[in-house]
């Protein structure tokens, strides 16, 4: 006679969330979003996670932009969340162009894929460039998924990937994550 336990196959994977930093702080700039902290939305859907544990958020971006991120959002924000840092490079226009920023989000992604790490890959990102590491990723068995936060999840990534989710404005203010910016945020 089997016992019942209530626990499910999939609370014994591992989720990896990889977060591409600088394409959710525009999302959210842009939503007129302040998030206090930044691991609660991923914590707070189930989906994003699909019933995995999550084990590790990383947070891939330039110094530059984590300074800004934390002057608009709190300094709670990066709290629970490893923080990878690419290189700032000046412009002649005096604006900072991201150096490596994405390079090193695909090397973890791929490397903790092919050290059997996780599970279950949840890239936060729209950009596209990222299609092909995706694939990659699924070449050493795992799943993956795709989210945008305040952006819908482009074709090219929704077809390199197992799953795909959105993180709306209205889902994060409705679960009481995200407020609307004051006039006084940057």
């Amino acid at each position: 006679m089997a016992i019942f336990t209530g626990t499910s196959p999939m609370q014994f994977q591992r989720t990896m969330i990889f977060v591409d930093g600088t394409n959710p702080f525009y999302r959210l700039g842009a939503a007129n979003l302040v998030v206090e902290h930044l691991a609660a939305i991923f914590h707070a859907f189930s989906f994003v996670s699909g019933g995995r544990q999550i084990i590790r958020i990383y947070l891939y971006t330039i110094q530059e932009h984590l300074d800004r991120a934390l002057e608009r959002h709190g300094s709670k924000f990066t709290n629970d969340v490893r923080v990878v840092l690419g290189y700032g490079i000046p412009t002649k226009d005096g604006n900072i162009r991201e150096k490596a920023v994405d390079a090193l989000l695909v090397a973890d992604l791929i490397y903790h894929a092919a050290s059997r790490n996780y599970d279950y890959a949840v890239l936060v990102s729209v950009d596209t460039d990222f299609v092909h590491a995706i694939r990659r990723v699924e070449d050493f068995g795992c799943r993956t998924s795709v989210i945008g936060i305040c952006s819908d999840v482009p074709d090219r990534l929704i077809a390199s990937s197992d799953d795909h989710s959105v993180i709306s404005r209205e889902m994060l203010i409705n679960a009481n994550l995200a407020k609307e910016a004051t006039a006084r945020a940057p």
